[in-house]
């Protein structure tokens, strides 16, 4: 199977493959396919170079797609800002959270730490306010 082959077989299954930078990305692409964008890796970024006309070694800057609506993202807290947070025996040591039974922060999104730390940064659907 050819480069071109890879992309026409990930398109039709509704996946999408790109460039950023000099990496290969690609999304909702079948795990049958993974091999093959592997083995031809090389292929695939000179023809997506050449399709799209972008230079793979210049990072591209991110543009909302047309049909998307600006949408306002929650405000990022850190814990030590929250009047449920209960300080840890340390400056700036873990705490805890009085909003939930465990001691742990709610779940606010991926990637945030599961530990009350004072600093952390995190979206937190919990979140009361400063105590000020």
């Amino acid at each position: 199977m050819s480069a071109a082959e890879v992309i026409t077989e990930i398109e039709q299954a509704g996946g999408k493959i790109w460039i950023e930078g000099d990496r290969l990305k690609f999304r909702d692409t079948p795990a049958r396919l993974a091999p093959l964008i592997r083995e031809h890796k090389a292929a695939l970024l000179a023809l997506l170079k050449n399709e799209t006309g972008v230079d793979a070694t210049i990072a591209p800057t991110m543009q909302p797609e047309p049909t998307m609506a600006p949408q306002s993202a929650p405000a990022t807290v850190s814990c030590g800002q929250c009047v449920r947070f209960q300080p840890g025996p340390q400056p700036l040591a873990i705490g805890s959270c009085l909003a939930t039974v465990t001691g742990q922060p709610p779940a606010g999104r991926s990637g945030d730490y599961r530990a009350a730390f004072p600093m952390a940064p995190r979206r937190c659907p919990e979140y009361a306010g400063s105590a000020s």
